[in-house]
């Protein structure tokens, strides 16, 4: 099942649609966060969505400016697709989020994993909020971040550690890749 091109295309010339056109697709550009904070940048986005087979051909030939894919896996439709690409991109809009500073601290802003986070109580059921967060010492609590956020992506997204840039880890931070068993 395939959606037929006349009527997406009249879908777009009678509907005012402006702004670049992306269809939801796998074979397009992988969405990442650089790539959400370009498109918040934009005025205007129209998403065209598929569905089983996706559209005809000639549709995105005439209509389509990119197409965006959320990862190696398929959908029934490009709709979930769409309201992932939406959230992504509304998180660098300003206002949307309560701080501005919010999207710059999380995971994949600085290309590593988040560091984990806590709430009161400072010990619940045997488990304690590490004592460095509860120092007041701001620099060892960035520091502490900072280090568990490395170990975290070289257990769990060791790719993600390819990417950094040549140069861009201490060697307190290389130290602990190392006896972790990874190098850079």
């Amino acid at each position: 099942m395939v959606m037929q091109v006349q009527p997406i295309l009249d879908a777009f010339e009678g509907s005012g649609f402006g702004g670049d056109v992306i269809y939801m697709s796998p074979r397009g550009e992988m969405l990442s966060g650089d790539l959400a904070r370009e498109l918040s940048e934009k005025d205007e986005i129209t998403i065209l969505c598929g569905h089983y087979e996706g559209v005809d051909q000639r549709a995105l030939d005439a209509c389509i400016d990119e197409e965006i894919s959320i990862g190696d896996y398929i959908l029934t439709g490009g709709e979930l697709a769409a309201m992932v690409l939406t959230d992504a991109v509304s998180r660098f809009i300003p206002g949307v989020l309560g701080s501005g500073e919010s999207a710059e601290e999380e995971s994949f802003s600085d290309g590593l994993l988040e560091y984990p986070v806590y709430t009161k109580p400072a010990s619940w059921r045997g488990r304690d909020v590490p004592e460095v967060l509860l120092s007041g010492h701001h620099a060892e609590i960035a520091r502490w971040r900072r280090l568990v956020g490395l170990e975290r992506t070289a257990v769990r997204r060791p790719d993600l550690l390819a990417r950094l840039p040549p140069g861009s880890l201490s060697a307190e931070e290389r130290s602990v890749l190392a006896a972790l068993g990874y190098e850079q």
